[in-house]
C-alpha cells in the first residue's frame, strides 16, 4: 500500500513557499477556493466529479488550517525545505529547558493580580521567538529554524495555559 501524499499548502494555494505571507491576501484566496468548490456550483457534476471536488475542497480546508497559524506555515515550511529538521534538531538546550520549566511553574503559580504583567512578558517572548526563527529562516539555517520552532512550543503553551486560567 502507497503512503498518500504529503500535502503541500503553499502549492495548494499557488503561493510562495515562505515564511511571511499576507495573511489578508491568503484568506482572501482561500475563500476564493472555497466558493469555487462550492456543492452548488458544481451541481451539474458528475458523481466523479462531485468526488474529485470534495476531495479538492478537503485539500484546501486542510491547507487553509496549516498555512493561516504562523507556527503551523513555520513547520511545513521546514519540513518542505530540509525533510526531518525537526526530528533531527530536537534537543533543547539545558538551560532552556530549566528556564521553560521556571515559566510554566510562575504561570501555575500566578496570582490574579499578576497575570496581566505575565501575560505581555510572555506575548513579547512569544513574539522573540518568532522573530528569532524568522532570522534562522533567512540565514537559511534549517537546525537554528527547527530548534527555535521547538521552543517556541513551550512558550506558546505557558502563555495557552495563563489565558486559560482567566
Amino acid at each position: 500500500m502507497k503512503n498518500a501524499p504529503v500535502l503541500d499548502p503553499f502549492a495548494v494555494f499557488g503561493v510562495e513557499h515562505r515564511l511571511d505571507l499576507d495573511e489578508r491576501a491568503l484568506e482572501k484566496r482561500y475563500l476564493q477556493l472555497s466558493r469555487d468548490l462550492h456543492p452548488d456550483r458544481n451541481r451539474a457534476a458528475g458523481v466523479e466529479d462531485c468526488a474529485a471536488v470534495l476531495a479538492r475542497a478537503a485539500e484546501v480546508n486542510d491547507a487553509w488550517r496549516l498555512l493561516r497559524d504562523r507556527w503551523e506555515r513555520a513547520r511545513v515550511l521546514l519540513e518542505t525545505q530540509a525533510p526531518g529538521a525537526l526530528e533531527r534538531h530536537k534537543q533543547l538546550d539545558a538551560d532552556f529547558l530549566l528556564d521553560a520549566m521556571e515559566l510554566a511553574e510562575q504561570v501555575s503559580l500566578a496570582e490574579p493580580s499578576t497575570v496581566p504583567d505575565l501575560r505581555n512578558r510572555l506575548a513579547a517572548q512569544v513574539d522573540a521567538a518568532y522573530a528569532a526563527l524568522r532570522a534562522a529562516f533567512a540565514q537559511r539555517d534549517h537546525a537554528l529554524a527547527a530548534r527555535r520552532l521547538h521552543e517556541s512550543k513551550y512558550l506558546r503553551k505557558a502563555l495557552a495555559d495563563l489565558e486559560a486560567r482567566t
